[in-house]
């Protein structure tokens, strides 16, 4: 479901004045309030879908501009934010059941960029919350849908901001800040999020196995699937994509693929 716009800023709140004093810049990042109504722990991806200008510009993009926090009751977590598509960035986390968390799109605030005399970091576009097919090995399906039934959530989205002296850090001085909530899409707090299905619903294993014999593999693998960890499932899964033939459909359906995988990120921009 689309949840909301967003805004992040790390800019002069008005042209540079004659007089330095007044002089602020704004930090503003994306806060999303989400609570699971559910009896059970569900995992949860954020789309963020940005808008860019031609041509690129990197002070537009979230690429090496953002950080991605999550807390439910204690300290912020980061989370990794990871290209899912164009102009679309994408992190995953998990919400046990009846918990409420607190996560947050912020600018990352490199030491270069809050002591920049006319930073100009300005990143906008909008939000979609998802309930993906988790993977789940072999046999297939590879994917399960969470759900059988769409899941409540309650949402609360806000833009949150604060007015820094120019010169900060060194200067020190007086800070103001700013929240306001925004509108959801929806219209309201309280939400049912549509689970998703299996990607692989129209995959028969024999058409898996004739995939997999046209491989071109120096050595055919034999793979005991069951003897494996889940994170080792998930290696020799990419590892296998990883040598289809890299044409514009099979590396578009691949990168498809990817964005559906519950597996460390890192994992996943191993596969170009």
């Amino acid at each position: 479901m689309e949840v909301s716009t967003f805004e992040l800023l790390v800019k002069r709140i008005a042209p540079p004045p004659t007089d330095p004093t007044v002089a602020r810049r704004v930090v503003q990042g994306y806060f999303l309030t989400i609570a699971n109504l559910e009896d059970q722990d569900y995992t949860y991806r954020l789309d963020f879908h940005i808008s860019t200008p031609n041509p690129p510009d990197p002070d537009r993009t979230l690429a090496g501009n953002a950080v991605v926090l999550f807390d439910i009751a204690g300290a912020n977590n980061p989370l990794p934010l990871f290209p899912s598509g164009p102009d679309t960035f994408s992190t995953t986390f998990l919400l046990p059941a009846k918990q409420t968390a607190s996560l947050q799109l912020l600018p990352d605030l490199t030491p270069a960029l809050l002591t920049q005399a006319n930073p100009d970091l300005e990143v906008r576009g909008f939000v979609r919350l998802r309930l993906p097919a988790l993977f789940d090995g072999l046999p297939l399906p590879l994917f399960e849908p969470q759900s059988e039934t769409p899941v409540q959530v309650l949402l609360n989205p806000e833009i949150r901001g604060t007015f820094l002296p120019n010169g900060f850090p060194p200067g020190g001085g007086d800070f103001d800040q700013i929240n306001y909530p925004l509108e959801l899409a929806s219209g309201r707090g309280l939400n049912r999020i549509e689970p998703e299905s299996n990607p692989f619903l129209l995959f028969t294993p024999n058409l898996v196995g004739e995939l997999v014999e046209q491989l071109p593999l120096r050595e055919q693998p034999s793979i005991d699937f069951g003897a494996l960890t889940p994170v080792a499932r998930s290696e020799a899964l990419i590892e296998l994509l990883a040598q289809v033939e890299p044409s514009e459909e099979n590396v578009r359906n691949i990168s498809d693929l990817l964005s559906k995988l519950n597996v460390p990120i890192q994992m996943a921009l191993a596969v170009r």
